[in-house]
């Protein structure tokens, strides 16, 4: 029933180190039969000052594909520095922009920890120990998020990393608030850590927007579907029923072509391509 359930998925790939330039993944996506790249602004290629709004329409035009975007995993929008923050607000309100003319549905954030105090009674997370400055932080980027996207359908979309701590809990409860937020999934992220933010994806089932899929076992992740323990068509079911944009998050074109047949062998893309 997974593969009923998951069939018209838009499924993506994710911009790879293998990747010399957008056109170049653009033209893998298009020779695998899939249907966007999340661009990731970790690569040079993709960094925001380079991304060119008509350029990646004409690609966009041309390869018959779309767009999501991945920020900076190093990011963190509610730093208690004010010009570190500023900065990384500013990143995303740009990145907002562009996604709005470039017709990209998903801006893919990681929620930062911030910084850690060690004592000898165990980790203490200074936005845990600082809960009315974290707060504030967390509302103001949630009002900039909201002016900047509004009216443009782009979602800025959190990711689940190493497994949220109930202050991160609160803080993106906060942001989803606001019809501007959305989760990501990541399934092998989850996987390696137990399981532990399922339940919170699952609680707010109908704000997943977005998912990165990829196998794994244990805490090794980021493998071709089909060749680890993650059960990777009950969560694409789920991605089928919420209507979630899906990347197949793999490191190389070989894993990445693995995966696609892998799909194709379910049914979920069209033989066809390729």
């Amino acid at each position: 029933m997974a593969e009923a359930a998951s069939a018209a998925l838009p499924i993506g790939l994710p911009f790879l180190l293998e990747n010399d330039s957008i056109e170049s993944a653009a033209a893998l996506c298009q020779s695998l039969g899939l249907a966007f790249v999340e661009l990731n602004s970790n690569f040079p290629a993709c960094l925001l000052p380079r991304l060119k709004p008509k350029e990646l329409n004409s690609l966009a035009q041309t390869y018959g594909c779309f767009y999501t975007l991945h920020l900076d995993d190093s990011l963190d929008p509610f730093d208690l520095n004010d010009a570190v923050r500023k900065a990384s607000v500013g990143t995303v309100l740009r990145a907002l922009d562009i996604a709005a003319e470039t017709g990209m549905p998903i801006v893919n954030i990681h929620f930062p920890r911030g910084n850690v105090v060690t004592l000898p009674d165990g980790k203490h997370y200074i936005y845990q120990e600082y809960p009315d400055e974290f707060r504030e932080t967390v509302l103001a980027f949630r009002t900039a998020c909201e002016k900047a996207a509004a009216g443009s359908g782009v979602l800025v979309a959190v990711e689940n990393t190493d497994g949220w701590e109930n202050y991160e809990l609160d803080a993106i409860s906060l942001l989803l608030e606001s019809p501007v937020f959305a989760l990501t999934l990541d399934i092998g992220h989850d996987h390696a850590t137990g399981g532990r933010d399922l339940s919170f994806i699952l609680k707010h089932q109908h704000r997943l927007k977005h998912m990165h899929a990829h196998d794994g076992r244990d805490r090794v992740n980021h493998q071709a579907l089909g060749t680890g323990e993650i059960p990777v068509l009950d969560r694409l079911r789920l991605a089928g029923e919420t209507g979630a944009t899906v990347v197949l998050e793999t490191k190389t074109v070989a894993a990445l072509t693995q995966s696609v047949d892998y799909l194709r062998g379910h049914g979920l893309l069209d033989a066809g391509h390729g």
